[in-house]
């Protein structure tokens, strides 16, 4: 099926159900099974309050290849109404009935015979309810339309667009609305009456298979175009729109969901999933030794000699090319954070000791544990009492911790939980001598191995020099030497 034949088919259906709705220059949009078939809407441009007689929520039609026909709101996204007439256009499919394909061919045929004029018979309508997730969502999507004007008319005189963020919980609501005009910018207040509508909406959605939005986001503009997306936490929320925990636990008790995000359900599980204050430490040790429960030694992990001298030349490369990515080294300590939401810490400590733990962004362990049921990582057995939350990095205190590893007698241990899968995204490249390299030169240029080769033994072997350093950027213009230097200061492993 051709453009022309769809807008043909939705011209005469719009006719034979006495719609009112204009079938002149009609305009047809090919998706994935299908076209997209919708008047386009004329606005005055020189009248900024035009947009306010402008229908929100105006029809589209999709007409799928089999010629079916399903008449949608353009207040609903369209990707989601799009995916979802493919899913029954495909479901229709292989349905493969006689009947189902005899009535389906009779339809196309009904429609195609009177196309381009008026059909002897009024109508034809195949009687068949909508499954109840597709009302919920068509009505979800038809409260917004008397929510969007109330909200233009807050704007000010020739406003181009605006933006409407609401995050609700049962028991508490941050609404943001900000208009814009050129590069100027103004934030307005949400009326009490448009939360109370934007509450209500909330409440319906909540009867769709994902449950209820944690945030609600529009944006339209002065031609009355508009997009709507529904936010269920797949990334964490910006700042200024994150609750409190309490919050998250009220709305879940009354909407419990069958899959909640490994972050949020984390961060309502708070520092009582995995935090470890030093009364609470001390305890834990003292019981474990009770018990007899001891740490378990592992080889996942290079000796902490190496571990540091490559945490720190990393850095040292990082810092001089002025990046605001890769590790860094702190007094006591060594950062890290990846540009995929996992990261680490490495604090050194008196007497040969350190602690390295960290998370991985999408750890299978804290999924099975928050939403199969499982119990968290037992990443703490064992664990002497020094190992605390002033060591630990700061996932810890969300319930997002993913491994705890502490070295101690010359080995590195961890407790009763394998984290070994845990450790390669979320730790700098520190695994082998080479593979530090690699990293380092991929910063530092080509034609820089031998230069960062030779840094690296020297910082193995706490003895670097200036000059080395500086011999790592002479690919690198403007390269911020004293400052990888003083990297390798903080880590105390410069030449006397």
């Amino acid at each position: 099926m051709d453009a022309a034949q769809a807008i043909s088919l939705v011209a005469n259906w719009i006719r034979s159900h006495g719609l009112d709705y204009p079938t002149e220059e009609l305009t047809a949009d090919r998706f994935e099974s299908g076209w997209s078939v919708y008047a386009p809407v004329a606005v005055d441009d020189s009248d900024p309050m035009a947009f306010l007689d402008m229908p929100v929520g105006r029809s589209v039609f999709l007409v799928g290849d089999s010629g079916r026909i399903e008449e949608v709101s353009s207040s609903v996204p369209p990707q989601h109404a799009q995916d979802r007439f493919t899913v029954q256009e495909i479901a229709n499919a292989s349905a493969g009935s006689d009947e189902s394909q005899f009535m389906a061919e009779f339809e196309r045929a009904f429609h195609q015979a009177g196309a381009g004029q008026l059909p002897a018979v009024s109508s034809f309508t195949v009687v068949d309810n909508p499954p109840d997730d597709a009302r919920t969502a068509a009505e979800a999507s038809q409260l917004l339309e008397p929510i969007v004007p109330r909200l233009a008319q807050l704007g000010p005189a020739g406003w181009q667009r605006f933006s409407a963020e609401f995050a609700f919980t049962v028991s508490a609501e941050i609404a943001r609305l900000v208009f814009w005009s050129g590069d100027r910018s103004l934030p307005v207040p949400v009326p009490l009456r448009v939360g109370e509508m934007v509450r209500h909406q909330r409440d319906i959605a909540a009867r769709m298979p994902a449950g209820p939005w944690w945030r609600l986001l529009l944006t339209v503009t002065s031609r009355g175009e508009m997009t709507v997306g529904y936010d269920y936490g797949d990334e964490p929320f910006p700042d200024g729109q994150l609750m409190s925990p309490e919050h998250y636990r009220n709305d879940l008790a009354t909407y419990p969901r069958p899959h909640v995000p490994v972050w949020l359900a984390g961060y309502v599980a708070g520092p009582a999933a995995q935090g470890r204050d030093p009364q609470r430490a001390a305890a834990a040790a003292a019981a474990d030794a009770a018990a007899g429960r001891t740490a378990t030694a592992v080889d996942d992990v290079p000796r902490l000699a190496d571990v540091w001298a490559r945490w720190a030349a990393l850095s040292a490369v990082y810092a001089g090319i002025r990046s605001d990515w890769g590790p860094r080294i702190f007094p006591g300590h060594g950062w890290y954070e990846s540009d995929r939401r996992s990261g680490s810490v490495l604090y050194l400590l008196p007497g040969e000791r350190a602690v390295l733990s960290g998370g991985k962004w999408n750890s299978e362990l804290l999924e099975a544990a928050y939403n199969g049921g499982r119990p968290l990582p037992d990443l703490y057995a064992g664990a002497p009492a020094w190992v605390t939350d002033s060591v630990l990095n700061t996932r810890n205190r969300n319930g997002l911790l993913t491994f705890c590893l502490w070295w101690d007698g010359g080995r590195w241990h961890r407790g009763a939980t394998d984290t070994s899968g845990e450790l390669d995204v979320p730790l700098p490249r520190i695994w082998t001598p080479d593979e530090t390299v690699r990293a380092m030169t991929s910063q530092t240029g080509p034609g820089t191995a031998a230069a960062c080769e030779a840094l690296l033994t020297a910082v193995g072997n706490r003895r670097a020099h200036a000059h080395e350093v500086a011999a790592l950027f002479t690919r690198v213009p403007g390269a911020d030497v004293g400052t990888a230097i003083n990297q390798l200061s903080l880590a105390g492993l410069l030449a006397a």
